[in-house]
Order: C-alpha cells, then sequence, then structure tokens
C-alpha cells in the first residue's frame, strides 16, 4: 500500500523541503484587515511582506483551509496514494481538524483518508511528518500505527511558546485564560506549555530567568537523552536572541535552531520565540 502524508503550513514545511518525500502541505490562509486573503506560502513573505505589516500594526489574522480546498488536496493525493495520513494542526489551534475529520468521513475518502488526533504544533509537526515518511516505506506498516507513533510523540515531547504579543494573542482566544492572568503583571516573560490544554509552562522578570526555569524542567522530564531547538521567525530581534544564545551557551546546552512558522507570528508576534524538546530515539 502507498501511503501518502499531508501535513499544513502550520508545521513550517513547504513543498521546496518535501521534495522527493511522500510528504505534501496543504496551506492554510493569512488574512490581512479581514478583506486580503493569501495562501501561507513563502510568497507571504517575500513578495507581500507579511513581516512589515504585522510590524506596522496591521490587522493579521488566519484562517483554515476551507472544505473545498481539503475535499480537492485529497482527491489529487488519492490518484498518487492508496491511504492518507493527514496531520493537521491541533483543534486547540483552529477548525482545521474538525474540518478534516468531517471530510475524511465523506463517501469517497471513508477508509481512505485517516486524521490523526494529537495536540502538537509548529516544527515538531515538521520532525514527525519525516519520521513518517521513514516509516511508510515499511511494507508491513499498518494505519494504526502512525496514531500510535503520534502518541509517543505525544508524551515525549514538550513545546514551550513565549510570546512577543500578548493581547494579539490573548484576543485570538488562543490560550486565553493562561494570558488573562499575566497580563496584568509588567514585564513579565511568560512560557505557554502547549499541550490538549494550554497551561503556564514558566515565568520570569527576564528572559534568561525564564530560559533557565524551561531547561530546569526539560532536564527534568527528560533526563539527559533528548534534543532542544531554538525557533524563531525570521525578523526576531537579534538582541533577544543573541540574549538567549548567551545563556544556552553558559549552560553549555547543545541544541539547534530554526524558522518559527509564519501563523505563529501572525497570532503571537515577531519576537515570539519556541523551545522545543522531545525524547532522541523519537527521530
Amino acid at each position: 500500500m502507498k501511503i501518502g502524508i499531508l501535513v499544513d503550513s502550520s508545521s513550517g514545511l513547504t513543498n521546496e523541503t518535501t521534495k522527493n518525500t511522500n510528504i505534501e502541505v496543504l496551506p492554510l490562509h493569512i488574512l490581512v484587515e479581514n478583506t486580503k486573503d493569501y495562501l501561507d506560502t513563502q510568497e507571504i513573505k517575500t513578495e507581500f511582506k507579511i513581516y512589515d505589516q504585522i510590524k506596522n500594526k496591521v490587522h493579521v489574522t488566519t484562517s483554515q483551509a476551507s472544505p473545498g480546498e481539503l475535499t480537492e488536496k485529497y482527491e489529487k493525493m488519492l490518484k498518487k496514494y492508496d491511504h492518507i495520513i493527514h496531520l493537521s494542526i491541533p483543534s486547540n489551534l483552529s477548525g482545521m481538524f474538525q474540518t478534516s475529520v468531517m471530510v475524511s468521513k465523506m463517501d469517497e475518502f471513508a477508509g481512505r483518508v485517516t486524521v490523526l488526533n494529537h495536540f502538537l504544533a509548529a516544527n515538531i509537526l515538521a520532525k514527525i511528518a519525516f519520521k513518517f515518511n521513514e516509516m511508510v516505506k515499511n511494507e508491513n506498516i499498518q494505519i494504526e500505527d502512525f496514531q500510535k507513533e503520534i502518541d509517543e510523540w505525544s508524551k515525549n515531547s514538550l513545546l514551550y511558546l513565549i510570546p512577543s504579543d500578548y493581547s494579539s494573542l490573548a484576543k485570538g482566544g488562543r490560550a486565553k485564560s493562561v494570558l488573562l492572568s499575566v497580563l496584568k503583571l509588567f514585564k513579565t516573560k511568560l512560557a505557554i506549555q502547549w499541550e490538549e490544554k494550554p497551561r503556564k509552562g514558566g515565568i520570569s522578570r527576564t528572559i534568561t530567568g525564564l530560559i533557565e526555569k524551561l531547561y530546569d524542567a526539560i532536564v527534568t522530564k527528560f533526563k539527559e537523552k533528548f534534543k532542544l531547538l531554538l525557533v524563531y521567525t525570521e525578523v526576531v530581534s537579534q538582541k533577544l536572541i543573541e540574549t538567549i544564545r548567551e545563556k544556552m551557551n553558559l549552560k553549555k546546552i547543545n541544541y539547534q535552531e530554526e524558522i518559527l512558522p509564519t501563523s505563529f507570528a501572525c497570532h503571537a508576534g515577531l519576537d515570539t520565540v519556541a523551545i522545543i524538546a522531545y525524547k532522541e530515539e523519537l527521530e
């Protein structure tokens, strides 16, 4: 059985980064002033200068792909694959998951599309997609193995989101209860631990103090056998990133750096940073 993997642009993957794989990318939408609708592709950054618009306080938000777009994508993929594993943006970030489940139950897709249930987000979904791409090479793979795999990632990974624009994120309804309690505090750095019900992962007066708390929590959970990602937007404050790098290097922390998907900057601000950790053995 030939299996295709579908992710959306909230993973940070693009058609370029998934070339020569069984992974395909469904772009979400980015809305400017609720009147201009753009696909979340590389062009949104290069041609439409979306980061400049966010910086200039233009109202920018995101929207899911329509049922029609998803139906068309499923139809095209099923001409190449016998089955689709859909790794959607989670339901606590978007209605895309519910739409995917609904469309997958249509008669023409029933038994041919599996939408995985999870609450993971951002770059960690890209890691899982590439793991799935290796799994499909196994002729004995079973469809249920993919849900089992993502369940393992859910149990053995951490995502801390450090937003730079609390008010924008709260208005969007994402982690609202966590953010409203922090908005009253002056110059406080907050990390949201992203899971089924996002919660406060750490709080500090300084970014270095927050990084230390998060790292201690990661070590407590994983001991020493984990991989760590420092994730940020392409236009993040260099002073902020250098401060974080200095702190991590001082503590002799091994880490890799990656770019945060555009959709997160739209909701959480241009200086948003994420710390992602997961067990080494998962990759």
